[in-house]
């Protein structure tokens, strides 16, 4: 079976830096969806075809630095103006479809970045947001809701993910398990100065860890778009995707079941997720939440309640292959 590569879309940023992606695109479209990622946009194929069986073309762009597109990878540090540039590519090029913006993890937060820059532009209207297991900004992904460093995780990320163009092999279980040590009674920027990383990434890994956590609310407040927050009951990043539904300015949609920063592809139990996939998984949520917002879609009688509060929330009961949909707050 031939797998649809999409074709090279090019976008060239303010200060020149062009940034590279690849377009799947599908008869009459109704919508377009951008998704920025510096996991690979050729890995996307997937997620772009189930977007165009939706309806909607689908950009699927390396951030600056990652893989195709050209800059230096700084993680945090550029999102904001690449993607309001993006966007206003895309006004040329597609202007009358409504935009979605997509991405989970460090995607989503990609999706947050250029929303507030179209909002501060005025480029390109954006008519709905859709982020899974949100992270938000390096504090969030470095300290857990109770202030306690996230030091494993972030030495395996900063690894394979942090320091090049590619991601790199993870490191082996005994010497990640050495670092972790050796962070601990060292501290985790002092420690790092063994391990063999450039001075650029080194100047990362100390950013990292000094950085503030994101006032949801300040940030991104002037953003008058509605959004859907998928997390994950076991998510580390549970309770920022919590905060950011919360202190959404216009009406957000809070869903969240059984399942951790994988979603349900991370779900190694059969039968959860059995019961998961019977429940209609998160497409039981996003098709009928497009739909509410008059963009392509699946109808369902539940999104009545999206109309009738501006805090919303699902929640998969797995044990009942169920959706729980209420008037409340995340």
């Amino acid at each position: 079976m031939t797998v649809d590569p999409g074709r090279e879309h090019l976008c060239r940023s303010r200060d020149g830096t062009v940034l590279r992606g690849r377009l799947w695109e599908c008869p009459n479209p109704e919508g377009i969806v951008v998704i920025r990622t510096p996991y690979d946009a050729g890995r996307h194929v997937s997620t772009a075809l189930s977007w165009n069986a939706r309806g909607y073309h689908c950009l699927v762009q390396d951030v600056r630095g990652r893989y195709g597109s050209a800059g230096v990878w700084s993680p945090y540090a550029h999102e904001e103006d690449d993607g309001g540039d993006t966007l206003a590519h895309l006004l040329g090029e597609y202007e009358g479809l409504p935009l979605v913006l997509f991405g989970a993890s460090y995607a989503a937060h990609t999706a947050l970045e250029a929303a507030r820059a179209a909002t501060r532009d005025g480029a390109r209207p954006v008519a709905a947001i859709i982020t899974l297991v949100p992270a938000l900004g390096l504090a969030e992904t470095a300290w857990d809701p109770g202030g306690s460093p996230q030091i494993l995780h972030r030495i395996g990320w900063w690894h394979e993910h942090g320091r090049h163009r590619r991601s790199r092999p993870p490191l082996s279980p005994a010497e990640l398990d050495r670092r972790v040590a050796r962070a601990r009674s060292r501290g985790v920027v002092e420690a790092a100065g063994n391990w063999g990383w450039s001075p650029s990434a080194l100047t990362g890994w100390r950013r990292l860890w000094s950085a503030d956590r994101v006032d949801t609310a300040a940030r991104y407040g002037g953003i008058d778009v509605p959004l859907l927050v998928v997390s994950g009951d076991d998510d580390f990043f549970h309770e920022d995707a919590r905060r950011l539904a919360r202190g959404w300015s216009a009406p957000s949609h809070f869903a969240s079941g059984p399942w951790g920063h994988r979603l349900a592809g991370g779900v190694t139990d059969r039968a959860l997720r059995a019961r998961i996939s019977a429940a209609g998984g998160l497409s039981h949520v996003i098709d009928p939440w497009l739909a509410a917002q008059g963009l392509p879609g699946s109808p369902a009688e539940w999104t009545g309640i999206l109309t009738s509060a501006p805090r919303t929330r699902s929640t998969l009961d797995s044990a009942s292959e169920t959706w729980r949909h209420e008037r409340t707050s995340p």
